[in-house]
């Protein structure tokens, strides 16, 4: 049984590490390499796969490279982790990254993403225009509500003139490592 022999030597196993987990723990290395270092390969990535984007909102396209492909499928495991430290707000997804809460606004909230017409608004766009979000219809009474909490939460939030800093939720010190 590969779980018992992956756990450790104290827990009755022999010790050997879990080659599946290890991988999605170097591929998660990628994407934090990605959003937090700046080098060649990470300015040729950008160019190619992201164009722009957001980690959160990159799709799979069929020309894609199989390591890009690779990386795409754990992109929800990295995302799990990740976390935004608002500075700016101009690299921070008001619905798809966290921000706010330990989740997106886009799973808290998913009855209000449905409608709204601009998934891939920034938190420096909407925090400069708030009028800029539109809904595809009226928002009933719960939906209202939940749409004021958002907003006056949004309303506490001033914005600095640094950059936006991801975070790992799960590291000592915010740094992504294999370990955690």
């Amino acid at each position: 049984k590969w779980e018992k022999i992956c756990k450790h030597k104290k827990k009755g196993g022999l010790g050997i590490k879990d080659v599946r987990k290890m991988n999605i723990s170097l591929l998660c290395k990628w994407w934090w390499k990605l959003e937090n270092e700046d080098g060649l390969w990470q300015q040729i990535i950008k160019f190619k796969y992201l164009k722009g984007k957001s980690v959160c909102t990159v799709n799979h396209r069929q020309t894609n490279s199989t390591m890009w492909s690779d990386l795409l499928k754990i992109r929800n495991i990295y995302l799990q982790g990740r976390q935004i430290e608002i500075g700016d707000g101009k690299n921070t997804l008001f619905w798809k990254d966290s921000w706010l809460y330990s989740k997106p606004l886009c799973i808290l909230f998913p009855e209000l993403f449905k409608i709204c017409e601009q998934p891939d608004l920034t938190i420096f766009h909407l925090n400069n225009d708030i009028n800029s979000m539109t809904f595809t219809r009226w928002l009933v009474d719960d939906l209202r509500v939940d749409w004021l909490t958002i907003l006056s939460k949004l309303d506490d939030i001033q914005l600095p003139d640094e950059r936006d800093v991801i975070k790992w939720r799960f590291g000592t010190n915010g740094k992504f490592s294999v370990k955690s």
